[in-house]
């Protein structure tokens, strides 16, 4: 191995170090304990080598976001290939996330808070280009199924919204509903209580809203259980991943 090479996977090695580190800190302390100084202590190394990597602690923030990102996308790449009918699959979306968020709990609040406008705007270009296209197969996923639904005649053809903008809806139900729920107490002080039981029967009334069959009442619980169990039971079959 070349010089530059050893070099080039030393300091990958060692900002993989660095972003792990910080994620178990940020699991074990919370998110607004985290210091540059200390997580470069926990690696055993100066605080200017942690800065020689990230240029602040908003892209090391985005560094973490990324990596978890990429993890979360994995699971969501599988499901096209699911055997399940286009609409199921888009209920395997939703079902995926709301496990990955329950084995990940820190991660929508950490999200939340890169996103949030005084951290994005203090983030490089560089490392938010590095989760933006993070989350890309999430949504190639989402669009993928919309275009074969479209396709076998499960929805209607397409009349102002393309793939797209229609996989904007399941997308933004899950994402303000994982909003809602990481907001401790927000929705016990309305005792609003599982979240993510709306959520499946939320993203039911937007499907059968745009006539994507086979249709299901969101206002049958049997039926939705039923349905959840068994879309379920084949996503934890066919991706193991999402047991954990």
């Amino acid at each position: 191995m070349g010089t530059e090479n050893r070099k080039q996977r030393e300091r990958e090695a060692r900002e993989t170090l660095f972003v792990e580190k910080a994620h178990e800190l940020i699991r074990s302390e919370g998110l607004l304990a985290l210091q540059m100084s200390r997580l470069a202590a926990a690696c055993d190394y100066a605080t200017g080598t942690l800065y020689q990597h990230f240029n602040s602690k908003e892209d090391l923030l985005a560094a973490v976001a990324t990596r978890a990102t990429r993890q979360r996308a994995e699971l969501f790449r599988c499901i096209p290939r699911l055997p399940l009918g286009t609409r199921s699959r888009m209920l395997a979306m939703v079902l995926a996330d709301i496990d990955f968020a329950q084995a990940n709990p820190d991660y929508y609040r950490l999200t939340q808070f890169v996103t949030t406008e005084v951290v994005w705007a203090s983030t490089s270009e560089a490392r938010r280009q590095e989760l933006l296209d993070a989350a890309q197969p999430i949504s190639q996923a989402i669009n993928a199924i919309v275009a074969e639904a479209r396709a076998n005649k499960d929805l209607p053809p397409a009349q102002e919204m393309g793939e797209e903008e229609m996989g904007l809806g399941p997308w933004a139900l899950n994402t303000g509903m994982q909003a809602l729920a990481n907001a401790q107490g927000l929705l016990d002080a309305y005792d609003i209580h599982r979240p993510y039981e709306h959520l499946i029967r939320h993203t039911h009334a937007l499907l059968t809203g745009w006539r994507w069959e086979p249709r299901i009442d969101p206002d049958e619980p049997s039926v939705v259980r039923a349905e959840t169990e068994r879309v379920r039971a084949i996503v934890r079959e066919h991706i193991p991943e999402a047991n954990s």
